[in-house]
């Protein structure tokens, strides 16, 4: 009888003991400041130092976590970074790309969305995060797209916000916020309300300003080519302070000869950085059409038209180069169709070495000195054209460089001096 009582007494204080030793561990992990007094700042827990980037798995190219940093100091760079939109939805990750590349990545690009109720999917930037931080040193582009109307977004919406790029920012990894992109279009919730827009950015800005200061801000409209992409009774009305704004000329109508860009400029105090996404579709947006010579460099000098009215929509130049903010190409990329091949095509390679040809050459970094980044669209997905329910297509389209080898090591091999990866020595920066 006295053994069985033993026994349990000595079961039940196994379980004590296991039980403070998990409580210990956790606080250990998660308590900076317990962590800190107990074992003082040089401790590890498992040969780990708690808080402390994941080491890059074997495999991944060798590089320096500082260099690309420097991107959040832009004017100490003499060229500018690559960077690259990965299909997260596919379960591709930064680590996955640098080894299929063979370079690596000094920025990558995750889009989410922001909603009445915040932002949507919190619990996926763990995720985000941790894929991030396991490439130690890169650069998030976190583009953020409202979803509901902008006047709706509440300023516990916009703390979130910050909280969030805080967060982020805390795990070692800078962020480059671009707020509601492409917002002198109309495919998006929050397009050609310059107003509310103006006022949407300025309070994101102050949000995460509130919180961090490893986050830059990015202003990124889309290319004017077609605005302001009115059909009929679309667009603000007449007289209504949107329509005034957009109205640049004051003529009394919206067109081609209105500044694309202005009615939505938020205040160089709450922008960082100029931004811009400029891609080449191919004819019709729907063919396998080889670019044009100084396409690329025509979409960021835009002369709006062929008469002698048409003005000249100069992005870089007007907002760039005019208030020493640095440019960067968020999004890019050639079109290629191959489920829309016809006799005569030109080829993938052809298509898309064609188009990096211009975009990352020496007369792109000669004619554009604060051009710090240009980023290409990685991904291939099934989009819908031509707009409309009854005239809705569905095209798929391929941008990717890094999935074909024979295509990424001409890509490679195509670039000239002065295009960055993070292994860049830190001597090449400057």
């Amino acid at each position: 009888m006295g053994s069985k009582v033993v026994q349990k007494t000595l079961f039940s204080l196994s379980l004590l003991l296991t039980a403070a030793a998990i409580v210990f561990i956790n606080v250990l992990l998660y308590s900076p400041s317990t962590r800190k007094s107990l074992l003082g700042a040089n401790y590890t827990v498992f040969g780990v130092v708690p808080g402390a980037p994941a080491k890059p798995s074997a495999g991944t190219p060798a590089r320096s976590p500082t260099n690309n940093r420097r991107i959040l100091d832009p004017a100490a760079i003499n060229g500018m970074y690559f960077g690259a939109s990965i299909d997260w939805e596919a379960k591709d990750v930064p680590l996955s790309f640098n080894q299929r590349f063979g370079k690596p990545l000094p920025f990558v690009m995750y889009f989410a969305n922001i909603t009445t109720n915040g932002m949507a999917l919190v619990s996926e930037l763990k995720y985000i995060i941790d894929a991030v931080v396991r490439v130690d040193g890169a650069i998030l582009g976190l583009t953020v797209m409202p979803m509901d109307p902008l006047e709706q977004l509440s300023d516990a919406v916009y703390d979130q916000l910050g909280r969030v790029c805080a967060e982020i920012n805390k795990n070692g990894i800078p962020v480059m916020l671009r707020y509601a992109h492409e917002m002198n279009g109309n495919w998006f919730s929050y397009g050609q309300v310059p107003t509310a827009y103006k006022a949407s950015f300025i309070k994101a800005t102050n949000a995460v300003r509130k919180y961090t200061n490893l986050t830059s801000m990015v202003w990124a409209p889309n290319s004017p080519s077609g605005y302001p992409w009115l059909a009929a009774g679309s667009g603000p009305k007449a007289k209504s302070p949107d329509f005034i704004a957009m109205d640049t000329n004051q003529d009394g109508k919206l067109d081609y000869l209105d500044d694309p860009y202005t009615p939505y400029y938020p205040g160089d105090d709450y922008v960082d950085w100029i931004g811009f996404s400029v891609f080449h579709f191919g004819n019709n947006l729907n063919s396998n059409t080889m670019p044009v010579d100084g396409e690329f460099r025509g979409v960021i000098q835009y002369v709006a038209g062929t008469d002698k009215l048409a003005p000249t929509w100069d992005l870089y130049t007007q907002f760039s180069q005019a208030r020493n903010k640095p440019f960067a190409v968020m999004e890019t990329g050639a079109a290629y169709y191959p489920k829309n091949v016809k006799p005569g095509d030109p080829t993938e390679m052809d298509i898309k070495r064609a188009w990096w040809k211009q975009v990352y050459s020496t007369d792109t970094l000669t004619r554009f000195p604060l051009m710090k980044l240009i980023s290409w669209f990685d991904i291939a997905k099934e989009e819908q054209i031509n707009g409309g329910e009854t005239t809705s297509s569905f095209l798929y389209r391929d941008f990717r460089i890094s999935w074909d080898k024979t295509i990424a090591d001409q890509f490679k091999a195509d670039l000239p001096p002065r295009v960055f990866f993070e292994d860049a020595p830190e001597t090449a920066l400057h």
